[in-house]
Formats: C-alpha cells, sequence, structure tokens
C-alpha cells in the first residue's frame, strides 16, 4: 500500500510537470502571435486617428500581458483541471456512492458565489483600470517633457496629477481587493464545510455498512484534489478574470480605430507615382474640432515645385500629411496620379512619397539604421554622398563610430538641425518623385541652410513634384509658385 501511494505520488508529480510545460508552451505561442498582431495593428492606426494620449494607448495594449497572465496562469490550468475533477467526482460515487453529492453541490456553489462577486467588483475594476492606464499614459508623458517640465518649474503640477490619479486607482481597487479576500475566507469556509460534509455523511454509510472506512479515507482525500486545485484558484480567477474582460475591451476599442488603408479594398499598385496631387472638396478636422481646412480644388501637376505659405495654424502641415496619405480627408478626396490615395498600397506610397516634418525624429539604434530605414542599403559610398550633400557628414567624422554611432529614443542628444539634416540626408538617398518639406531650414544655421538650398535645387530630380511649407523667401525662389 505505501509503494503504491509512493508510485501514485511521484506519477502525480510527474504529470503535473508535463501540464505546466506543455500549457506554458502554448500559452507563449499564442502570446508570440497575439504581440505580433497587435504591435502591427497599432501602428498601422491612422495618424489623425490616434488618442491623444499615446502613453495611456500604450497602456492600453499593456492590457495584453494581463490576458496572458490571466489565460495562462488560472484559466488554462483550471480547464487542465477540470477533466480530473470529474474523473475523480466518478471515483467517489464508485467508493461512496451518495457521498459523492457533496462535491456536486459544493462545487457549482462555489462557481456561483464566483460569479456573483465577479459582477459585483465589475464597475470598481473597470474604473482602476482606467485611472492605471492614465496614470501610465501620464508616466509617459512626464518622462518625454522633462526638458519643458524642469525648465518650467513645472513638477508639482505633474505631482498633483500624479498622486490624484494614485487615489482614484486605489480607490476604486480597495474594494476589488477586499472582495478577493472576503471570497478567499468564503471559498475556504465552503471547502471545510464540504469535507465535513463528506466525513459526516460517509460515517454515517460506513455506521450502515454501505461504505468501509478505507473507503471513507479515500473519499475525502478525493475530494480534497478537487476542491483544492479548483474552488482555491477562484478568486484570483475572479479578479483576473475581470481585469481580462476589460482588458479585452480597450483593445477592441484599438482594433475599431481607422487603418492606414480599409479593410476590404482591393489596392493598386501601380509601377510607379510621378508625384500628381489634386484634392478634390476636401474637408478635415482634427477630433473634436471644427473643420480647420477646406479645399474645393488644388492641382498640383507632376514636376511642379509648389510653396504653402500662410498664417500660423491655417492647415499648412495637415496639407501635407494628406498629401503623404498619413492623414485621410473627412470629405472629399486625394488624389495621387489621378489615383485615390486610400487605394494605393502602403509599400508603393512610401517608396514614391517623401515627407519630411518639421520636427523630425530619430528612432533608438544608429544614426545607419535611421538614415537607412525602410531603404534598401545602397553602401557607404552611396551614405556619405548624400551626407556630403546635406552637411551631416561633419556629425559623422567627429564621431569615432561615424554612421554607427548610437542614437537613443527621439534622437536626444543631437540638436534639431543635426535631426532634420537626418531627414534630409534619408530623402536624397530615397529620391522619391514626390517631396513633402516642412520648414525644412528652419532649425539650421545660415551655412547649413545655404547648403541645403543648393542641393534641393541641383540634385532633386527634375520631373519630381516638390511641395515646401516655409515663409523664408531664400526657399520660396525654388519654388514654380
Amino acid at each position: 500500500m505505501t509503494v503504491a501511494l509512493v508510485v501514485a505520488i511521484a506519477f502525480d508529480l510527474l504529470l503535473r510537470v508535463l501540464r505546466a510545460r506543455l500549457l506554458e508552451r502554448e500559452a507563449m505561442s499564442i502570446d508570440s502571435e497575439t504581440s505580433e498582431y497587435f504591435f502591427a495593428r497599432a501602428a498601422d492606426v491612422r495618424l489623425d486617428a490616434r488618442p491623444a494620449a499615446v502613453g495611456t494607448m500604450a497602456s492600453q495594449l499593456r492590457g495584453l500581458e494581463q490576458i496572458r497572465s490571466t489565460l495562462s496562469s488560472t484559466v488554462i490550468f483550471a480547464a487542465a483541471d477540470l477533466p480530473f475533477a470529474l474523473f475523480f467526482i466518478f471515483i467517489i460515487f464508485q467508493l461512496g456512492g451518495i457521498v459523492a453529492m457533496v462535491t456536486l453541490v459544493s462545487f457549482p456553489v462555489a462557481v456561483a458565489i464566483a460569479l456573483v462577486l465577479g459582477r459585483l467588483i465589475k464597475g470598481n475594476t473597470q474604473k482602476a483600470q482606467v485611472s492605471s492606464n492614465r496614470k501610465n499614459g501620464l508616466l509617459v508623458e512626464a518622462i518625454d517633457a522633462s526638458e519643458i517640465i524642469k525648465a518650467n518649474r513645472g513638477q508639482w503640477f505633474f505631482l498633483k496629477k500624479w498622486n490624484t490619479l494614485i487615489d482614484d486607482v486605489h480607490r476604486s481597487d480597495w474594494p476589488v481587493r477586499n472582495t478577493q479576500s472576503i471570497a478567499g475566507s468564503i471559498f475556504g469556509a465552503l471547502q471545510q464545510l464540504a469535507y465535513v460534509g463528506i466525513i459526516a455523511w460517509g460515517a454515517i454509510e460506513v455506521y450502515d455498512r454501505n461504505m468501509t472506512q478505507g473507503g471513507l479515507i479515500a473519499c475525502a482525500i478525493l475530494a480534497g484534489r478537487i476542491n483544492g486545485p479548483l474552488i482555491n484558484q477562484l478568486p484570483t480567477m475572479i479578479v483576473g478574470w475581470t481585469y481580462t474582460k476589460i482588458s479585452l475591451s480597450m483593445l477592441d476599442a484599438i482594433m475599431e480605430l481607422p487603418t492606414d488603408k480599409p479593410e476590404g479594398v482591393e489596392l493598386l499598385r501601380p509601377s510607379g507615382l510621378k508625384g500628381a496631387i489634386s484634392f478634390k472638396d476636401v474637408e478635415f478636422a482634427h477630433p473634436g474640432a471644427r473643420v480647420g481646412i477646406n479645399i474645393p480644388s488644388l492641382e498640383i501637376k507632376a514636376g511642379e515645385r509648389v510653396g504653402l505659405v500662410g498664417a500660423v495654424g491655417s492647415g499648412k502641415s495637415t496639407i501635407l500629411r494628406l498629401a503623404s496619405g498619413l492623414y485621410a480627408p473627412a470629405a472629399g478626396r486625394v488624389l495621387v496620379d489621378g489615383l485615390d490615395i486610400a487605394t494605393v498600397a502602403e509599400d508603393v506610397l512610401r517608396n514614391g512619397v517623401g515627407y519630411l516634418p518639421q520636427d523630425y525624429r530619430l528612432v533608438n539604434g544608429t544614426l545607419r539604421d535611421n538614415l537607412l530605414l525602410g531603404l534598401p542599403d545602397p553602401g557607404d559610398d552611396a551614405l556619405m554622398k548624400a551626407a556630403e550633400l546635406t552637411g551631416l557628414a561633419s556629425l559623422v567624422a567627429n564621431h569615432p563610430q561615424g554612421v554607427d554611432l548610437p542614437i537613443s529614443e527621439g534622437g536626444r542628444g543631437l540638436s534639431g538641425g543635426q535631426r532634420t539634416l537626418s531627414g534630409l540626408t534619408r530623402l536624397f538617398l530615397a529620391l522619391p518623385n514626390l517631396w513633402l518639406l516642412d520648414e525644412p531650414t528652419s532649425n539650421l544655421d545660415a551655412e547649413s541652410e545655404a547648403r541645403i538650398l543648393k542641393a534641393l535645387e541641383d540634385e532633386v530630380p527634375k520631373d519630381a513634384t516638390v511641395m515646401i511649407v516655409s515663409h523664408k523667401p531664400q526657399l520660396l525662389k525654388l519654388v514654380d509658385r
């Protein structure tokens, strides 16, 4: 008997280890696929449709970790334990007959209590999750804008907002944790009652000679094997599953945001873009704002050089974003070479359109990574030739690592002018047929500006279309109208 018990325990241990490894491997596989999908989907969200608080959006995407944690640590393991529980109930029925009713009643009662408690904490859980996302968004904003915050003594302002959000999280989270604690006590008491019920009922059955004492002991042990893995996990499952449902709803909200290319539309793949741009009854407004742009008609022929001038906030930069396909009009159509820009395949559009924003950002990596972002490697000779054109070569020459100098997030450590030169260098490497330049020399000194003006005049292909936003007379000399 002792040997059989030791063998059974060893076999049970082996099964648990194998189960844990198999389930964790499956959870990791699912996590890899879903993480890739959600990252790609979030990256495809149209710029004008993104939430104003990017940090909050990133925190919402972190809800995927909550989903993975819940599924891998509780739900899947409970689902794997359920067949064993049913099997053990069958064994109890074979050993003790009517005694099995105690387990058949206690487990559904525990599940029913869990469902009721889950509904009770739903509201507070949702509030806690929203406050937590806003808190993480505030943290991202405070770190990203730390220079401005320090320079303007704004720490107290952000600290006040932070403490308010922390209080909101605690105020909403406390009832959830309190309910979880109470649920743990309830389920613990229920488990003890089930054990007492089996012993009491089993004692009567033993007295009536309907079962043996050994059978009673076996039934008590098997009942513990059912209640332990399943009922003990219910308090954690209540909270985890409630947070998971809220995370799923937030991810659904992100999935409903419009992407760069509408789904279900057959995308066009012309052999190349010539750069002609047309605006037909175009209207655009940022979310929550009145109509900011209204363009009944605008025609820019391929090969034309056009300057955009206007008052601050008049929508010049927005026109460039519409022409690049980064924004979509609320009404009307933007055409490139006579084709609706929304129907042109993304890779074709990005190969044919070069866009330089006012505040050019670099990504974490090396300077080479940033200059060749999305481009085939043309070789070091072509890279240095483009750097010589823009004047970026001086930055490369003054660093021991050359074009492989490390770049931090956003290009911190480089001046605004150096970041702009990096963006212009990439454009001269790409040589698109449509150049969209938003204040390309605003961060440059006179010498660098003169170099860029000469490069734009001499090196931009004559058949390329150029749209420049600027008020500088030197730049406007390059345009036809």
